[in-house]
């Protein structure tokens, strides 16, 4: 079995898990490989580590396309910037939490030796719909994709955008507001759901519209039918604006036509014996909780 590492900067008191974690894999015969900057990061202070892995990867070195499982150890934000490195594979992505919330990356540190029985027999997967973004002089072109949402955001310079919108050919309504955020049902608990969205089922293949502190306050989210191609045209004083896909950002020339739609591939995300998501939204979201009950 071949396993991927991916990571950033890992918080100290983590190694130890971390390292139990690889020592049992190997110990198992997995080939494990490591994302380059998280490799120098960890070898740099700790060349004990350095023997777990067999190989390396990175944009340069791109992911073996055999590797069984793609590990994020990290945060949410970590494990949608794995998703660029898996792409279109099929590769199935699991994410292990030191961050904070953990919609993505639910593996708690503790259960992280749990992981090793996804090496013993086949795990579950989860598909989880993307959407494409399409534009000219497309500044994401190596990967136009995004596993949460595409955000239209003012920049510090721009008071507020004009934000046309069209559902195939049909226009549907102008927005003046800070911005507005495409989202997949992944991402319906994430930017969208702090601006007043609905929340969809991760297995769902809608995709939802919602505005960013629109002027118009009778302007509410849209859920948008898989089929469909959502065309914004966006005009600021600034003459630009913030374009982001997941975690990247890009400042953009305003006056283009930007064309989103659902990507034709999916994520396979690995599944462990987990909370489920009913049990996650309750968690996270401290749904039903009573400040009453804990006096």
């Amino acid at each position: 079995m071949k396993v991927a590492v991916f990571g950033w900067n890992i918080q100290e008191h983590f190694y130890v898990y971390l390292k139990q974690l690889l020592a049992e894999l190997t110990r198992r015969g997995v080939l494990l490989s490591c994302y380059l900057p998280l490799y120098r990061d960890i070898v740099e202070g700790r060349p004990d580590f350095a023997p777990f892995f067999r190989s390396i990867f990175d944009k340069e070195a791109p992911l073996e396309a055999d590797t069984d499982l793609l590990i994020s150890i990290g945060g949410d934000g970590t494990f949608l910037d794995a998703v660029s490195h898996v792409k279109d594979s099929g590769v199935p992505l699991l994410g292990i939490n030191c961050g904070r919330m953990g919609f993505l990356a639910n593996v708690a540190r503790e259960e992280i030796m749990q992981v090793v029985s996804l090496c013993d027999r086949p795990f579950a997967v989860e598909r989880r719909a993307l959407l494409r973004l399409e534009m000219e002089e497309n500044p994401y072109a190596d990967f136009s994709f995004a596993l949460n949402d595409a955000c239209v955001l003012k920049t510090e310079e721009s008071s507020m955008l004009k934000i046309n919108a069209y559902i195939g050919e049909e226009y549907l309504t102008t927005y003046w507001a800070d911005g507005l955020i495409v989202a997949t049902p992944t991402g319906s608990t994430a930017y969208s759901l702090s601006g007043g969205g609905p929340i969809l089922f991760p297995t769902c293949e809608d995709l939802v519209l919602t505005p960013v502190s629109p002027h118009n306050l009778n302007q509410r989210s849209l859920v948008i039918p898989r089929a469909a191609e959502i065309r914004l045209r966006v005009e600021s004083r600034s003459r630009d604006f913030m374009l982001r896909l997941d975690s990247r950002v890009q400042k953009v020339p305003d006056c283009r036509e930007l064309r989103v739609s659902s990507a034709d591939f999916k994520l396979n995300m690995a599944r462990m014996s987990t909370p489920g998501y009913y049990e996650a939204l309750r968690d996270k979201l401290g749904w039903g909780e009573d400040k009453r009950n804990r006096e």
